[in-house]
């Protein structure tokens, strides 16, 4: 049994979108995993006149894939969860400044100025940061 409704459906391109962002992947990632673009997708997935539908093989191979991967996610789901590794630390950047002892924070906890002075004491040049 598929998990989508059939592509011809009016329910298909909301199904396909719910158990995509359920399978928490981007449009970009299922693509990669079902062998299309990620413009198919995002046009399977859209509610307007922009919508398209996929192909008969498009459909079975979009249905095989997430069927496999909401099985794995399941199986995830009842596994023990991993171990729990210890927090990384990570020493507060020498100051020109006389400042307190150096103490280490973790670096959940270190700020984005504190990460970036860390990693150019330790001899990096540049230091990008992107979100």
């Amino acid at each position: 049994m598929s998990v989508l409704p059939d592509f011809e459906s009016a329910e298909f391109a909301p199904a396909l979108k719910a158990i995509r962002k359920q399978l928490q992947l981007s449009r970009t990632a299922l693509a990669a995993q079902v062998g299309l673009s990620t413009a198919a997708i995002q046009r399977y997935e859209a509610q307007d006149g922009s919508n398209i539908k996929p192909s008969r093989e498009a459909y079975e191979r979009l249905s095989k894939v997430l069927a496999t991967l909401l099985a794995d996610s399941a199986t995830a789901a009842v596994s023990p969860p991993p171990p729990v590794a210890p927090p990384v630390t990570i020493a507060p950047a020498p100051t020109a400044q006389p400042a307190a002892p150096l103490t280490s924070i973790l670096l959940a906890d270190a700020t984005l100025e504190q990460l970036i002075a860390r990693a150019k004491a330790m001899g990096a040049k540049k230091v990008t940061v992107e979100f």
